[in-house]
């Protein structure tokens, strides 16, 4: 049996952004998705169990993403029972919290499928298969952060120009040991539609000059952040998030954050937090403080109905155990 864990994720710097080539900064997080893979008599058959449900053969837009990159890159390994399943915060009351469980779940069964066709774990080859099928199954809209993420660790990431040269930009980068926290408001963005839409703006100068200034912004905070002068990094986080608001709202026509998660950014802030505010795409699913010690914050959204998820900053892929 094969055992391998991918983490999640917060992208906490670069949201938007990064989709049109901007820098980003992506947390992994402790929660995880673990998957299994383990040889079975059916010889011609891949059985899977999963957070999802159980599939044979085939399996939801995911899985399939995956087999089908497998069976066009390398080959497909058969004779197998795999079971993949997250740890539980990714999904709560049905509804997905924004820690990636997609992206994680793509990598943890790459690696494993990997893992029987080549005996090792080669980060480099698995992040490239997992963002071909991750690719797919998106049609083109996204940057791969969260793939990268799941595979690397916390890191600076630019996203690829190309899906065959992979030319993407990575740099490890943590942020040591920081009380960090997700408020998840009950509610589930649509990630992928939200950045159809800027995408579809993408053309207009005055767009493209917001994105330079968030940009600007963002590489500031990313260069205090390796100078470990966190309480001026976030200042520039701060501003980066105010221009992307801006855009959000006057050129692109959505708003990403409503007036209750304003006033939990507030709250947070407030009550200590360094920084608050909607980790990824925005939209409504969850709200991100970090800083020194956050219980004050954590009481005082459970005050306003807010389910707390603790995180804490996570290695990458991992391979848990083999025999």
């Amino acid at each position: 049996m094969i055992r391998v864990s991918a983490p999640g994720k917060i992208l906490w710097i670069g949201s938007y952004s990064v989709v049109f080539g901007g820098i980003s900064h992506v947390i992994a997080v402790n929660k995880r998705v673990n998957c299994s893979i383990k040889e079975i008599n059916d010889k011609r058959s891949l059985i899977f169990h999963t957070s999802y449900g159980d599939f044979k053969n085939t399996g939801n837009a995911l899985i399939n993403s995956v087999l089908d990159t497998f069976r066009e890159r390398l080959e497909l390994p058969q004779g197998y029972e795999i079971e993949l399943y997250n740890d539980k915060e990714f999904i709560i009351d049905g509804k997905k919290t924004g820690l990636g469980s997609s992206s994680a779940s793509t990598v943890a069964l790459t690696a494993c499928l990997y893992y029987v066709l080549k005996g090792k774990l080669d980060l480099f080859e698995i992040h490239k298969l997992a963002q071909i099928a991750n690719y797919k199954r998106q049609r083109g809209i996204g940057s791969g952060f969260d793939i990268a993420s799941a595979v690397f660790g916390s890191i600076v990431y630019k996203r690829f120009t190309d899906i065959e040269k992979m030319d993407f930009y990575h740099e490890k980068l943590n942020l040591g040991n920081y009380d960090m926290i997700l408020g998840f408001t009950g509610r589930s963005s649509e990630t992928v539609g939200l950045v159809r839409k800027f995408v579809e703006k993408s053309y207009l100068e005055d767009f493209k000059e917001m994105m330079r200034l968030i940009d600007d912004e963002n590489n500031m905070a990313i260069k205090l952040i390796k100078l470990s002068k966190m309480d001026e990094a976030v200042e520039h986080v701060r501003l980066g998030r105010k221009y992307l608001n801006y855009l959000a709202e006057r050129i692109i026509g959505v708003k990403l954050v409503s007036k209750d998660e304003e006033e939990l950014i507030k709250i947070a802030e407030n009550e200590g937090a360094l920084i608050a505010l909607s980790p990824g795409a925005g939209g409504g699913d969850s709200i991100f403080a970090l800083g020194e010690n956050l219980d004050k914050v954590r009481e005082a959204w459970r005050k306003k109905g807010i389910y707390i998820i603790d995180v804490k900053e996570d290695d990458g892929l991992k391979l848990l155990f083999s025999t």
